[in-house]
């Protein structure tokens, strides 16, 4: 049965790597714009000689794959994507794959802290606003989680850096990969994630106060701290399914933060990447984050069968049905 279900796992794992790169290859293709021109410049402009300005183009072309079918270009890269080449920057002339690896570590360095931040703080604001449901506490939380809900990422970075670095002078502005750098852009990423998972606890803990066991439980006069640690235990799951659902916007807004605070991970390098349309790293950066959310998913999916084991059973049961 194991095998079975690791079986089709591997299956949609695959179709989901497979539609997803297909989709954002094609996009970008689709994109206005010459990748080759963009680099080169237009005759006038560019450091080639005029004379051999069109041989060089032409060249660039086919270095791409850009003068084949996008289906064909596709195919190719897929072969190469398989071994682990993901081609070479237009620009750097360095392996796409070398440049993703190398600044990993500091883009995980900063939204695994703003994953712990913004679900500690989606949590705590969300148990509030339902324990104090219709009060002023209430009112306040929900007209923060709006503020954050409507703010564009980088309006708040903006913000942020003008408060702590030019007000308040707690931030250091520079492009160095450090602890004491570290905390504002992670806080700012979880500030921004944080009003989904803010309004998911707030529902599900106000539909299970409602419940029998809860109204039993303040009936016997149990204390206020009782009964919410009663109804957190039935409500973490869907706690730990929000987080996996926001995990992909924690990842896309990771990009936006990381170009206002200059941080060098993998978000700037592909923001630098499209501006410049250097299609192997925009290509690149998007597979390794598709892989990324799906590793997430399946690491949370994991957790989630672990408190959940009638889920586990279900499934065993279904797969005994069928034979």
């Amino acid at each position: 049965m194991k095998n079975k279900t690791v079986y089709k796992q591997g299956i949609s794992l695959f179709i989901t790597l497979l539609i997803s790169t297909l989709f954002l290859f094609t996009l970008i293709r689709l994109a206005p714009g010459d990748p080759v021109k963009t680099f080169l410049g237009t005759p006038e402009t560019s450091s080639v000689s005029s004379t051999n300005y069109q041989e060089r183009y032409d060249e660039l072309k086919k270095e791409l794959l850009l003068d084949k079918s996008i289906t064909s270009q596709y195919i190719a890269w897929v072969k190469k994507a398989i071994t682990l080449d993901l081609g070479y920057s237009i620009y750097s002339k360095q392996s796409v794959s070398y440049e993703l690896l190398n600044k990993l570590p500091a883009t995980l360095l900063l939204t695994i802290p703003a994953i712990i931040f913004q679900m500690i703080l989606g949590v705590l604001l969300g148990v509030l606003s339902a324990i104090y449901n219709n009060t002023a506490v209430d009112s306040i939380i929900r007209i923060i989680c709006s503020f954050l809900a409507s703010i564009p990422g980088f309006a708040l970075g903006l913000i942020l850096i003008y408060i702590f670095s030019v007000v308040l002078n707690m931030y250091e502005i520079s492009t160095n990969i450090t602890l004491s750098r570290l905390w504002l852009p992670a806080f700012t990423l979880g500030l921004i994630s944080s009003p989904g998972i803010i309004r998911v606890v707030r529902t599900t803990m106000l539909e299970e106060m409602g419940k029998q066991y809860v109204g039993f439980l303040i009936n016997i006069g149990a204390s206020q701290k009782r009964i919410t640690i009663n109804i957190m235990r039935n409500i973490i799951l869907p706690i730990i399914s929000i987080n996996s659902t926001y995990f992909a916007n924690l990842v896309g807004g990771s990009v936006v933060i990381e170009n206002v605070f200059s941080w060098p991970g993998i978000g700037k390098y592909a923001m630098d990447s499209i501006l410049k349309l250097d299609y192997p790293v925009i290509q690149g950066y998007g597979l390794l984050m598709v892989i990324l959310v799906i590793m997430f998913n399946m690491f949370v999916d994991k957790i989630y069968r672990i408190y959940n084991p009638a889920i586990k059973m279900g499934r065993e049961s279904g797969e005994k049905s069928h034979v």
